[in-house]
């Protein structure tokens, strides 16, 4: 079956399409008329619902960019199309197939970090600003999408400042805080604004902690096996007293594959085609994320 690609950028798609041996099509409706199974939508976020719930009705299963949507409402409505139709929605949340965060899943799940007390993430670069979202519906829909791998993202309180720049109509830097209902506290820090790029993420639990930086080559994931323990005592000259004391214990590198974490959703997203199967970032990742992102864009 060929592949075929459109861009409204006709520079642009011939460029693609060189580098990916492709064919050109002069609209969309080449492609949803054409014998392909499934569609890839690489488009400013607005226009992802309407590509999308085309491709559905077309009978194409969807691999959708980020994020998924713009409001929740269309996204249960592309999910419960896809469902009645037996067809495949996945989002781009990429970053839970990166071996780092897949091995901290691993950790988390059976307990090497005890319980986990809180995430710090930092997603800072300069540009590209966005004309059809704000900096959060562009960069924390990465951060959230993992921290609901890691831990779920069941959302008891959140607090945000945020900030335009100058007379640019959307958001371009924003600190998150979020409250989950299992007790874990959250700091997502987004901009567009940042002279250097950073994409850091630190895990802290009541054994373990750990700093998962995606921009490092190598050694992408360190584990520190260190905390802060606390010990009751009592005693004659006080009825009680807590000791606090510090772990200072050694430095862990995992041993982590090196492939692309995007090479490993189109990988997943193909195989849940085949086999017909529920993607890992389908509907129990797109729903939560996007409430998440909804519920934080509607604080003050």
């Amino acid at each position: 079956i060929p592949t075929y690609i459109y861009d409204e950028n006709r520079a642009r798609m011939q460029e693609a399409s060189n580098i990916y041996n492709t064919l050109m099509v002069d609209n969309l409706d080449a492609i949803m008329n054409s014998d392909v199974e499934a569609v890839f939508v690489a488009t400013p976020p607005k226009s992802h619902y309407e590509i999308a719930k085309q491709a559905l009705l077309h009978n194409k299963h969807i691999f959708v960019e980020k994020p998924f949507t713009t409001n929740i409402e269309d996204a249960y409505e592309l999910i419960l199309m896809a469902k009645d139709r037996g067809l495949v929605a996945c989002a781009d949340h990429l970053f839970i197939f990166a071996d780092p965060v897949k091995k901290l899943k691993e950790m988390i799940d059976s307990k090497e970090f005890g319980d986990i007390v809180y995430i710090n993430a930092r997603r800072i670069n300069l540009g590209l600003f966005q004309h059809t979202v704000d900096v959060m519906w562009d960069l924390a829909v990465h951060d959230l999408s993992i921290i609901d791998y890691l831990v779920g993202l069941d959302i008891k309180r959140v607090s945000v400042f945020k900030k335009k720049f100058g007379n640019f109509p959307h958001d371009a830097i924003a600190n998150i805080n979020l409250e989950l209902q299992s007790g874990v506290v959250a700091n997502i820090m987004v901009s567009w604004l940042s002279p250097v790029k950073v994409r850091e993420m630190i895990i802290g639990g009541t054994k373990k902690m750990a700093i998962y930086d995606d921009i490092k080559t190598n050694d992408k994931l360190v584990v520190y096996d260190r905390g802060v323990v606390l010990e009751d005592k009592f005693d004659d000259n006080s009825l009680f007293d807590q000791l606090i004391s510090y772990n200072y214990g050694d430095i862990h590198i995992p041993y982590l594959p090196s492939t692309m974490c995007l090479t490993q959703s189109i990988k997943h997203f193909m195989d849940c085609v085949i086999n017909k199967q529920e993607p890992l970032a389908g509907k129990n990742s797109i729903i939560p994320v996007i409430k998440a992102l909804e519920i934080i864009s509607r604080s003050i």
